[in-house]
Parts: C-alpha cells; sequence; structure tokens
C-alpha cells in the first residue's frame, strides 16, 4: 500500500457548520515552551518537560514543531464532536466530492452540509473550511467556501522553505453575474488536469477531481487522503463492517500481506488484554468480498474451538480490535486518524497505551497523527498529554461552539490538570443544577406522573 511519508497536518479552521458559527482552529503546531522550574516541588511531583511527554516533529525550514497527538474535551452537546466530524467531513469531501453524497451519508450521519441554524443570518451563509498540511518541506493549504447551491470559492496553495511566500497552485472564485467559476492557476500547476475545469461544475469539487489522477506535486497529499480510514465513530457496526469491506476487496498480493499481518497484530492486542479471544475468522459469502461475516473463535475448557458472530461479543471488544486494527494500519503507513469518544467501552489503560504508541517516536516513526475527543479526565494526568494537546470545547451565550487550548490559561506547571478540569477552571464543563434543585426536581416529575 502506498503510503504518504511525513505528511502531517498543521492546523484545521471550519466557520458556520452545525453548532460552529464563528470560526474556530484546531492546531498541531506545538507551542514554544521555557524551561521548566526546577523547584523541589516540581521534582517530587515528577513534572516532564513536553520534550518526554511527547516530542515535536520538527517541520525543517519552519521553525516549527507538530504534534502526533490532539484531545478534546468538553461537557455533552458543547461541540466537540462536531470540531472533528467538520475535519471528516472536508476529508471526505475532498476525496469522494459532493455530487453524490447519499451513500456516505448512509454511513456517516454528518456526511452533509449543515450551517448554524440558531440565527437567521448564518443558516443562510456560506459554510467555510481550511485545511493546512506539511510535506516536502512545504506548507499547502486548501480553502472551501461552499452553499448548497454552488462552490463560492476553492483553492490549493502551498509555501517553500526558501521564501515562505504563498504561491497558487489553482483557484476558483464564483462570479454571481455570470454564474459560473474565475479559475486561475499558478506556474507549477500546469498540465492537461487544467483542461478539466471547463467541465467542473458550479457545485462540483475540483480536488475531489484531480485526486483522480496523477499529478506529482500533489500525489503525497492524496495518498494521505484516500489511505485514511473514513470516519470517527468506532461504536458504529455499520461503519466497521464498511471499512473491513474496503480492506477485503484491496486485489493486490501486495495489500493483501499488509492486511493480513496486521489483522494478526490486531488480533494480538485483543488476545493481550484477555479478552478470551482465540481467534477471529472471515467468512466470505462471494467471490467480490461484498458479503461476508466475522466470527469471533473460543476455547472451552477441554480445548475445543467453538465459534460465534462477533457482533455477539461485547462492545468492548469488539471497539478494542477495530481500534487496534485502525490505529496499527495509522502507525504502519503514516496517517490521520479522528475518533470521536476514544475511550467508550475500552478500558483507560488501553487508551493511555494507544496514546503512547502515537506519542513515542520509536513507534510512530512516519508520523501519524491522532485527533480524539473524550469526557475521560483521568487522560489530563500523569504526564500523558503535553498541555499544548489539550483543548476545550464549551458553548457561548448563542449555544455556538467556542474552541480553546489549555495554553491559554498559563497555569503553573505542577497544577492536577485533571482536577482542575473538573472544578471547572477550564469552563467546558457543563452548569449542573444544586443537589437540592435536583431534588425537588425530581419530585415534581414524579407527582407529575
Amino acid at each position: 500500500m502506498p503510503h504518504a511519508l511525513y505528511i502531517m497536518l498543521v492546523d484545521f479552521t471550519v466557520q458556520n457548520y452545525r453548532s460552529i458559527k464563528e470560526p474556530v482552529t484546531l492546531s498541531a503546531v506545538a507551542q514554544r515552551q521555557g524551561a521548566y522550574s526546577q523547584s523541589q516541588g516540581n521534582r517530587r511531583k515528577r513534572v516532564k518537560p513536553n520534550s518526554e511527554i511527547a516530542p515535536g516533529y520538527l517541520v525543517k525550514g519552519w521553525n516549527i514543531e507538530l504534534l502526533p497527538v490532539l484531545a478534546i474535551f468538553g461537557a455533552n452537546a458543547s461541540g466537540k464532536s462536531n470540531i472533528i466530524q467538520a475535519l471528516d467531513y472536508l476529508l471526505l469531501l475532498m476525496v469522494n466530492g459532493n455530487q453524490d453524497t447519499s451513500r456516505l451519508q448512509k454511513i456517516f450521519k454528518y456526511a452533509k452540509l449543515d450551517t448554524f441554524k440558531l440565527d437567521n443570518i448564518s443558516s443562510k451563509k456560506s459554510t467555510i473550511f481550511e485545511l493546512r498540511t506539511t510535506f516536502n518541506n512545504a506548507i499547502y493549504t486548501y480553502s472551501l467556501e461552499i452553499v448548497q447551491s454552488h462552490i463560492i470559492s476553492e483553492s490549493l496553495e502551498y509555501a517553500l522553505i526558501d521564501t515562505k511566500r504563498t504561491r497558487r497552485l489553482f483557484s476558483r472564485t464564483w462570479d454571481e453575474s455570470t454564474k459560473t467559476s474565475i479559475w486561475k492557476n499558478g506556474s507549477s500547476f500546469r498540465g492537461p488536469h487544467i483542461q478539466l475545469q471547463h467541465s467542473i461544475r458550479a457545485n462540483e469539487l475540483y480536488i475531489s477531481t484531480l485526486i483522480k489522477l496523477k499529478i506529482d506535486i500533489l500525489e503525497p497529499l492524496f495518498n494521505w487522503l484516500k489511505n485514511r480510514f473514513m470516519g470517527i465513530h468506532l461504536a458504529n457496526d455499520e461503519f466497521d463492517l464498511f471499512s473491513f469491506m474496503l480492506v477485503l476487496q484491496e486485489d493486490s498480493e501486495e495489500a493483501t500481506i499488509f492486511h493480513n499481518n496486521l489483522f494478526k497484530q490486531a488480533l494480538n492486542i485483543v488476545q493481550n488484554f484477555d479478552t478470551g479471544l482465540s481467534g477471529i475468522k472471515v467468512d466470505r459469502k462471494s467471490e467480490d468480498n461484498t458479503e461476508y461475516k466475522l466470527y469471533a473463535l473460543h476455547r472451552d475448557n477441554e480445548g475445543k474451538e467453538i465459534s460465534w458472530s462477533l457482533d455477539e461479543e461485547s462492545l468492548g471488544t469488539q471497539r478494542l480490535f477495530n481500534l487496534a486494527y485502525r490505529m496499527l494500519i495509522a502507525l504502519r503507513i503514516g496517517s490521520l486518524t479522528i475518533v470521536d469518544e476514544l475511550g467508550t467501552n475500552v478500558h483507560p489503560n488501553i487508551v493511555k497505551n494507544i496514546i503512547k504508541l502515537f506519542q513515542n517516536p520509536n513507534t510512530n516513526p512516519k508520523r501519524a497523527q491522532l485527533i480524539f475527543t473524550s469526557h475521560d479526565n483521568t487522560l489530563q494526568r500523569n504526564n500523558l498529554l503535553r498541555r499544548d494537546q489539550i483543548w476545550f470545547t464549551q458553548k457561548r451565550n448563542d449555544q455556538s461552539t467556542e474552541l480553546y487550548p489549555l495554553t491559554d490559561f498559563h497555569v503553573r506547571n505542577d497544577l492536577a490538570i485533571d482536577k482542575a478540569y473538573l472544578d471547572g477552571r477550564f469552563g467546558a464543563v457543563p452548569f449542573l443544577p444544586s443537589h437540592e434543585e435536583m431534588i425537588l426536581k425530581g419530585d415534581e416529575l414524579c407527582q407529575e406522573s
């Protein structure tokens, strides 16, 4: 399987998508940190410097480092899922286009253009995305402004390390008077693919057409996009089967060996956590692999092998296998993995081990990245995450989503982040009624019923 070596997400910005009204930016750029105080208190609490928790990956010539893991915490309905859904939606659009999204919407409910609906102005305005990635010592920026009927603007630009000057690859801008797009192309983007611009429809993404072609300057980016596991919900059985089906349909011998080895490694991880599984069997019901069933294998007390449908296993075992399989692929090819509620139905120690795999350059030499949401505040303790890897979401007064990093608070080095978070020091926690109010409300409900 091809991979995009050393390509990484720099940051992602979205505006007017679901609960997100004003632009918010999730950044993987490491923040500079002064030397930690060597006070007796810090030594006693074993506060590690960022470089020991998770070394940043240096982008040569740009004087920045990129982080392998980003974690988003926040109250229910604060919009943390919408942040990563927006990112996944943009990546889905870039690969699959927006012409026929009905198939994707059956699997990914958020794969549609939903604006902020709680005020009349935003609900009628466009949605804006911006994605910055880096590879080949350059930073590439893809921008998209879109409404239901057409693309308002779409562009792909890059900046090289020598001048840092932004250069255009292509851009299109909607001309309302002619109801057509005005196209511009950079000098380094010459080729027959430019002729396709004349046939691109008003509501069609140009990049999703380019991704099907061989364009040398963009091949690393396109491989990174195409080889990423789609979706963010590991607990969604329909998504799990869809992803595994794509794997089974790869017909090259190299791909088969690649996935068979990863399948065995994932199974080994599940077995090491004492799930009782002795194996997993794939029953292919058709030659084209469009129909199949997975079976969990166990051994009884006499050593006889017993099998039953994998979906009869605990949700924890199913999720762990799927999680292990996805993470192994991401680490092997250096891709981006996005997960909503990473800790659901999985033991916290397993989640911590997964994070450490991404944090360690020895187990993550190809700079794979993990972005996840969680309610588990224990992930904020014991030097597992750097402070610039921790992000929060909360609702503004107008019910829109606000996104901000822990580093905005400039807290002391030895502060117990997990406890301070639950105490509301950083916002991003629900406002709960008092104990007495909850009792009174419960009495009212009982009387009504």
